[in-house]
């Protein structure tokens, strides 16, 4: 048994308790881990109001966890009581989340966190570094490449620009405010108010990264040369496809948590997330900070988001 906030139904922030669950055996492939802080991500609130269906069994939120290894399943080697972890594991259907005392993940999901961090500065990385990752990858990025972040300061963009910039491409990015759009500018983006974007390039991109959706997206469409690439990490919408076609555009809809839900390509993750590990620690990528709170005040962070009112990344300690 473990202590745990949980989803007593769909619906506000009020419908979260702490409550008592029981935890999985620990099987094959798996390990447990005494949670440190997990994540918050956008998606947490969608699935506590019910608007995406994919609430576990246990009731239990949270996707991104850091902690500390307290028991490992057979077969699992690149992992070992004692260690130090960090992953986007659970919080989904079918796998136990990380707003608990302790959680049980599958071990390819999860990786020996950076020693040059503090662990709960850690729980803010795997599912916006994972999103940017695999977006750069659909892109087929190389160093030739110009690359444009749509929302190149938020969770996502902030990541893809640091892992282009680390990988010898030029990179272009948008941001809703000037000092935002400086923030970018010091770090080496070519960047610009989201209203400016087209002054940025005259002759179009050859890959772009939406972080949005909706309006993103079509200035995406706008934006890109002929046969050009665009990675979205949010499709669900109605779109005018028209310069598409006009264009003749690639599209990638990329949805990091789809291996959590099929079961199917997890070891990726682990894999990326330990060499980002060894990257972090040389020194090679700057971590954007986290805004560091309390696992007790979930609520008042979901109410936070929802109102519009949390500028940075949010990480949650835990305080059972």
């Amino acid at each position: 048994m473990t202590s745990a906030w949980i989803v007593r139904q769909t619906g506000t922030p009020d419908v979260f308790a702490r409550d008592t669950i029981a935890l999985p055996e620990v099987n094959a492939g798996e390990v447990r881990v005494r949670v440190c802080a997990a994540g918050f991500n956008p998606v947490d609130t969608k699935i506590r109001a019910g608007l995406a269906p994919i609430l576990n069994d246990t009731r239990v939120l949270g996707c991104d966890v850091s902690g500390e290894v307290v028991a490992v399943g057979d077969g699992v080697n690149h992992l070992a009581v004692g260690d130090t972890v960090y992953g986007c594991a659970g919080g989904v259907k079918g796998n136990t989340g990380a707003l608990a005392e302790e959680m049980v993940c599958d071990a390819d999901l999860l990786a020996k966190a950076p020693q040059s961090l503090s662990l709960v500065q850690a729980a803010a990385i795997p599912l916006v570094a994972i999103t940017a990752f695999e977006a750069l990858q659909r892109l087929a990025i190389s160093n030739q490449d110009k690359l444009l972040v749509l929302g190149a300061s938020g969770g996502v963009g902030q990541w893809a620009t640091r892992l282009a910039t680390e990988a010898g491409i030029s990179v272009y990015g948008t941001a809703g405010n000037a000092a935002r759009v400086e923030q970018l500018k010091q770090q080496g983006v070519n960047a610009a108010l989201h209203t400016d974007v087209a002054e940025l390039s005259e002759s179009g991109f050859g890959k772009v990264l939406d972080t949005f959706g909706g309006d993103s997206f079509q200035q995406a469409l706008s934006v890109a040369a002929p046969y050009a690439q665009i990675a979205t990490i949010n499709a669900r919408n109605t779109y005018d496809l028209t310069q598409a076609h006009a264009k003749s555009l690639t599209i990638h809809a990329i949805f990091m948590l789809l291996p959590l839900l099929t079961g199917k390509g997890r070891k990726a993750h682990g894999e990326f997330l330990s060499k980002l590990s060894d990257r972090i620690d040389a020194g090679l990528i700057q971590v954007p900070e986290a805004d560091e709170k309390r696992m007790s005040d979930v609520a008042d962070i979901h109410r936070a988001y929802e109102a519009g009112e949390l500028k940075n990344k949010v990480v949650m300690k835990a305080d059972f």
